[in-house]
């Protein structure tokens, strides 16, 4: 009895010794408090990124909302590298538009050139912005055939500032995407695709899924233009399946509606007529769906005048 005591008191100190190191251990590592709060930063990050994927499934209104909320936020905490990415935001969903808004767009250019000079990689910064006034350039002059534009001098500028993002995926595959849109004002079809396939590939490979399809589309187009109806409905394939993984449902009703044009491109054969008139169908099938009847009508239209 008396053992069996004194091994309880034995087991009972060693319990307490096992504690007490145990506490003053964890008290020894506890981590450092943070000397940052990133609360509202991470809020406004993610508007930006909602506001940038509403604009690639062409829902402008919501893509507004989220860019509104994100300016406040990043003003409130006087960070510019939000003010930036806002900015240019602004600038996609100007230019996003059916005509492009071109002087809205520059507007907000020249806010996020007032910016970079504060933000924490003034450098990449000013290579992003020289990539957006590049996008807004090309729009310009494909609306507005009175302006003169030197595609090799946008070419120069590609080069020049790609250097600023190296080491950014996405920016990256970004300047390729731009390079195809140049080639194609070019009328350089050929290179315009081999940029814009090369771009897909680049979205692809750092699984940027929302990208994938714009490019694909845009290869498309490239192809048709260049003659090459066969390669640009296996692009638009391409682009189907990818607009179908992010369920971009205004990219796969202009998906089907362009799949209708190439068919009939040329000199087209009954089952390519027949073919078409199908995927017309479909597109205004798709744009009813989401209550786009304006879109819905003109596809329904495009079926119904296939001879």
């Amino acid at each position: 009895m008396k053992k069996t005591i004194l091994w309880s008191l034995s087991l009972s100190k060693g319990l307490l010794c096992i504690v007490t190191l145990l506490l003053l251990t964890a008290c020894s590592s506890a981590p450092k408090r943070s000397m940052q709060i990133s609360t509202i930063y991470s809020s406004a990050t993610e508007m930006i990124e909602s506001a940038n994927a509403c604009i690639l499934s062409g829902d402008y209104e919501k893509a507004g909302f989220f860019l509104s909320a994100a300016e406040n936020q990043a003003m409130s905490i006087d960070n510019y590298d939000l003010l930036t990415a806002a900015s240019l935001a602004r600038c996609s969903l100007s230019l996003s538009l059916n005509p492009p808004d071109i002087e809205t767009a520059k507007r907000y250019i020249g806010f996020a050139q007032s910016f970079v000079n504060n933000c924490a990689d003034p450098k990449k910064q000013t290579s992003i912005v020289a990539l957006t006034q590049v996008r807004i350039q090309l729009a310009e002059a494909n609306v507005d055939e009175t302006v003169n534009l030197n595609p090799s001098i946008l070419l120069s500028t590609l080069e020049e500032n790609k250097k600023g993002v190296k080491g950014d995926a996405y920016y990256e595959a970004q300047f390729i995407q731009v390079e195809g849109d140049i080639y194609k004002f070019k009328k350089d079809y050929v290179q315009a695709d081999k940029s814009y396939s090369s771009a897909a590939k680049a979205f692809t490979d750092n699984r940027y899924l929302s990208e994938i399809g714009l490019c694909w589309y845009k290869a498309a187009q490239a192809r048709s233009l260049a003659g090459n109806k066969t390669g640009a409905l296996e692009a638009m394939e391409q682009a189907i399946f990818y607009d179908r993984a992010v369920e971009n449902s205004v990219a796969l009703g202009t998906d089907y509606y362009a799949v209708g044009l190439i068919l009939l491109k040329g000199t087209a054969s009954a089952v390519e007529k027949e073919k078409a008139r199908q995927a017309f169908t479909h597109s205004a099938e798709i744009f009813t769906a989401i209550n786009s009847s304006e879109m819905a009508k003109r596809s329904r239209e495009a079926a119904e005048a296939v001879e």
